[in-house]
Formats: structure tokens, C-alpha cells, sequence
């Protein structure tokens, strides 16, 4: 096995200065640290990290709950830990749990991570979440709004959004609505169906109560209740129908085509994340973009500041999805 005292030989430094090199914040000349990492990589030497770990009382991993993980899992999820993984600094594993299975956090949490990134999206989660911060385990959630100041917490304005997707669709000319909810009990649900309540009495638009279906984001539930919504009377049915994810309206967009209804000729359609397929169905999907990407990576580089430096004002932060426009919404005359 290849030693550091190898590397430090063939680099002409001492072993204290490869040691360094290896240490993000440790002050070296960066010509030096360079010069390091490539005779470390030519003669395949790795930081022993377990070691490190004693020396510094880390265990270099970050455990990463979501509120559930199931079959169906949407897209969304899926983007946003392929974008914590990327965000993660490269000295750090990544470990995954949904918090419905957990049942014994003892077990499961304590003593096991430097800290825990929380992919919220249910009130359900605050026990786990509460818990965390009683045992003073560093945490940062995510993805849903926390009413509590000494949380560290990033998550998207999803009111804000929809109202601005339902201002939009009224310019276009529309004047009924049909909404496709995602799970009842995940607060991205109650405040997107709360942005489209306001948004179609300030534009006086209506809610078809008929056309508002609760699903689970998943492309079949999607698929299942637009087949529903097409159902209905000519005279009666939505001209427009917004999906609580995008999932939900490709499956919505697969009904309609089985079904010789033309999008959006015949109806128009609205998802919400902007994942990667959204841009490459027929029509694109016009959606919101959910900003995946930065609330990951602010999350993870907020939970690393944590675990580096605990005493620290606590932070909330809020960022906008922001409307892309594309092809499934149609102009009424």
C-alpha cells in the first residue's frame, strides 16, 4: 500500500505538508498542494480518512433524510440528490434515509453523521426534525418552510410561484381551472393549491371542483386523473389544468394523447420542478423552475459552515421558482 511518507519523499516536503495539503483549509502555497495531489494520484496514494477522522473527530459522513422513500419517488427527489451528491465536498460519503422509516433514531442517527441535510416536505417530519436539534446534531432543512427561527432552513417561495403561473395562464386568455394535486399532506401541495386559490379569485378565473384531483406526483396518478377531468363536459371542463409536479403532467399529457386530445389545442397543461425531460416532451411542458440546484448545494455548504463552526446565527432562506414558458399552454379566444 502506497504511504504518505512515499508521497512526501518524491514531492522533496515533509509528511506534515502532504498531511496539509489534504486539508481544504489548511494555508499552503497552492503550486505546493498541486504538485502533491499529482504524485498522489500518479502513484495511487489516498488520504486515510478514518484516520484523519480520529485526529479531528469527524466521521466525514453526512446523512441525508427525506421525508419518504418509496417506489415511487418523483424525479425531483431524484435531482435533488444527485445535486446534493454533487455539492458534497469530495473528503465526505453521502448516506440516505427516509424518515417514515426510521424507528429508532438512536440507533439510526446518533453518533453515526457530522450532521444531517433534511429534505422535508411534511409536518409529520418534526419530531425527527426537533429531535435533531435537541441531541445538537448540525442540520440544515431543506426544501420546506420551517416556523422556527433557530433551524437553518432553505426552501422555495411555491405560493409565489403558482400565483405567478396562474397570472400568466389568465393573460393567455383562460377561464377555467382544473388542478392535480400532489400528496395531501406535504406542505409544497397545500401551498401550491393555496397560490392557485388566490390566483384565480384575483383574476377572476374559476376552480372547477370537479377538475381538482388529488394524486401522489407519480406519472400514473397523472395519467389516471386527467383521464377523470376528460370526462367531463365540453362546456364545463378546465381549459387549463396546472399538475402539482412534473410527473403528474406528463402523465396528464400521455391521457390526453391516448385520447386524441390535443395539447394545447384542446387543453393546455402545466407541470412544476422543470426536471430534465420537461424541455423534450411533445409539447414541451411549460412549468416553474424549482431551483433544484442552488437550494442543494446552499444546503449542503450551509451544513458544512455548521459542522465547522456550530456557534453561529442560524439562517432562512427563501428562493423563487421562477415560470418557463413553453409549448402546453394555449391562448383561449
Amino acid at each position: 500500500m502506497v504511504t504518505i511518507r512515499e508521497v512526501a519523499k518524491l514531492a522533496g516536503v515533509s509528511m506534515t505538508t502532504v498531511s496539509r495539503a489534504f486539508n481544504p483549509k489548511a494555508v499552503i502555497k497552492e503550486d505546493t498542494r498541486q504538485k502533491i495531489f499529482k504524485i498522489a494520484n500518479d502513484i495511487g496514494y489516498a488520504p486515510n480518512i478514518s484516520a484523519r477522522g480520529l485526529v479531528t473527530n469527524k466521521k466525514f459522513v453526512i446523512g441525508v433524510f427525506l421525508s419518504s422513500i418509496h417506489t415511487n419517488m418523483s424525479t425531483y427527489l431524484s435531482d435533488i440528490l444527485s445535486n446534493i451528491h454533487d455539492a458534497l465536498p469530495d473528503n465526505y460519503l453521502l448516506s440516505v434515509e427516509g424518515i417514515d422509516r426510521i424507528d429508532n433514531i438512536e440507533q439510526k442517527v446518533k453518533n453515526r453523521f457530522d450532521g444531517i441535510l433534511v429534505v422535508s416536505q411534511s409536518a409529520a417530519d418534526n419530531q425527527f426534525i426537533y429531535k435533531m436539534k435537541t441531541n445538537h446534531i448540525p442540520m440544515v432543512v431543506v426544501l420546506r418552510k420551517m416556523d422556527n427561527p433557530e433551524i437553518d432552513n432553505i426552501y422555495p417561495d411555491d405560493e409565489r410561484a403558482i400565483l405567478d403561473a396562474v397570472n400568466y395562464i389568465a393573460d393567455q386568455g383562460h377561464q377555467r381551472i382544473g388542478f392535480i394535486e400532489g400528496r395531501p399532506e406535504f406542505e409544497a401541495t397545500i401551498a401550491r393549491r393555496r397560490g392557485i386559490e388566490i390566483g384565480c379569485a384575483a383574476n377572476h378565473l374559476v376552480l372547477v371542483d370537479d377538475a381538482v384531483k388529488v394524486g401522489d406526483f407519480s406519472p400514473a396518478a397523472g395519467k389516471k386523473l386527467m383521464a377523470e377531468i376528460l370526462q367531463l363536459p365540453a362546456a364545463t371542463r378546465p381549459t387549463c389544468v396546472i399538475c402539482a409536479n412534473d410527473d403528474m403532467a406528463l402523465g396528464a399529457m400521455r391521457a390526453c394523447y391516448e385520447r386524441g386530445v390535443k395539447v394545447p389545442d384542446d387543453i393546455s397543461i402545466m407541470g412544476f420542478d422543470n426536471v430534465a425531460y420537461a424541455r423534450l416532451s411533445t409539447p414541451s411542458l411549460t412549468t416553474i423552475n424549482n431551483p433544484i440546484q442552488e437550494m442543494a448545494s446552499a444546503g449542503i455548504k450551509r451544513l458544512i459552515s455548521i459542522i465547522d463552526n456550530p456557534h453561529q446565527e442560524r439562517l432562512s432562506m427563501v428562493m423563487t421558482p421562477a415560470l418557463v414558458i413553453r409549448e402546453s399552454i394555449g391562448q383561449q379566444n
